[in-house]
């Protein structure tokens, strides 16, 4: 009765955390005047009346209204979109307790197992870069850094969660490919395209590219690939609705095109878009060359590693043209990617708490790690003293 209880008592965390994030989301659509929430909100309402063509990536749009109850009304849209992003960032916070605990329930070394994984996963969703040298610049925390974790977007924060399973599963299909999996990669797919397609841009680069190490062009390259070409039709369906079908603003049409660096306009000059990256991700950097030794072998981090390099190049060489230049939507893969960087880098960390002890080495990750932590809780108070998201 007593384990009953306890098992009950757990649970209530998840429910807690939801309750938090509605409360967290429902201030910053109250009280931060610049932030993207309210604006999806409208299209939301505007694609239900008919006054805006329904979004290739509708997916979020139709929950918002199905959850509103199909209203056109600004409140009942408001509350509904705090739902699912609260509901969003509550499985991200489940599937990163889950796996911490999974892998605390190796070690000896963690006196309360359970505590430490609720702790873990939920800084996992404060943390941000450090802004340097955006701060000291342009007294701006968000804008030109490689930021791990966003409170003013919408559809990023509604897909990440299916963005991390669709990297999970495909970690795992690398190491141990089975039919069934496959399925749920093409379900993922097409949930990452039909909400937003960022991750699936870095995606269909990068998983490619490891199924050909592994399996060259034998069947089982092609068996994988099923999954990516389906989600490539479904990317071009959705680039002809929104580019094609979808009336712009101004008579110039939009497009993607190749412009390298275009967004590096972002920064006053190009130094400070590498010293920005290295700050931003500072804690998996300094991680990753203190125990290079370690991981050289290590498929996972590889995986982490290219695809954070995939995500930078597509922000730094593909943009969109006209009405759409200033859009910044090659950005938001970024998001996703720096964040599993500090995912997997913290849970190796875990790891190494458990094998090692707190030697040295590990108390500066840690150290750094907090610092990451830090900088986050200020950015979300500096939302409310400066309006704005920047």
């Amino acid at each position: 009765m007593k384990r009953m209880k306890l098992n009950n008592l757990k649970r209530l965390d998840v429910l807690g955390i939801f309750v938090l994030f509605f409360v967290l989301f429902f201030l910053i659509i109250r009280y931060v005047s610049f932030q993207d929430i309210r604006t999806h909100a409208l299209y939301a309402t505007e694609m239900l009346s008919g006054k805006r063509p329904i979004s290739g990536n509708f997916l979020f749009y139709l929950l918002v209204n199905l959850f509103s109850g199909f209203s056109t009304k600004k409140i009942p849209s408001l509350v509904s979109i705090c739902f699912l992003i609260a509901l969003a960032e509550t499985l991200r916070y489940y599937l990163s307790k889950k796996y911490i605990l999974k892998v605390l329930n190796t070690s000896t070394n963690f006196v309360n197992k359970y505590a430490v994984s609720v702790l873990s996963a939920i800084a996992l969703l404060f943390i941000f870069s450090i802004p340097i040298p955006v701060y000291p610049l342009n007294h701006v925390f968000y804008r030109g850094s490689f930021a791990p974790n966003v409170w003013h977007n919408s559809t990023i924060l509604f897909v990440f969660p299916f963005s991390i399973l669709l990297f999970y599963l495909s970690y795992k299909q690398l190491r141990e490919s089975t039919m069934k999996r496959n399925y749920w990669i093409t379900l993922l797919i097409l949930l990452n395209i039909f909400i937003k397609p960022s991750y699936f841009f870095v995606f269909t680069c990068v998983y490619p590219l490891f199924l050909f190490y592994k399996y060259q062009f034998k069947k089982e390259f092609w068996v994988n690939m099923i999954p990516v070409i389906v989600g490539l039709f479904c990317l071009l369906f959705e680039y002809y609705i929104i580019y094609k079908l979808t009336p712009h603003d101004t008579a110039e049409t939009s497009g993607v095109i190749l412009k390298p660096f275009y967004e590096s306009m972002t920064f006053s000059e190009i130094w400070h878009l590498p010293v920005s990256f290295v700050f931003s991700l500072l804690f998996p950097i300094i991680y990753t060359i203190l125990n290079f030794s370690k991981i050289i072998k290590n498929e996972l981090f590889w995986l982490m590693i290219i695809t954070e390099i995939v995500s930078v190049l597509i922000y730094l060489f593909i943009v969109e043209s006209g009405s759409r230049a200033t859009d910044g939507n090659f950005y938001w893969q970024i998001v996703v990617t720096t964040w599993l960087c500090f995912f997997v880098s913290f849970v190796a960390l875990l790891k190494d708490f458990g094998n090692e002890g707190f030697i040295p080495k590990n108390k500066l990750l840690f150290i750094v790690y907090i610092f990451h932590l830090a900088i986050g809780l200020v950015y979300y108070i500096r939302l409310f003293v400066v309006q704005t998201y920047c």
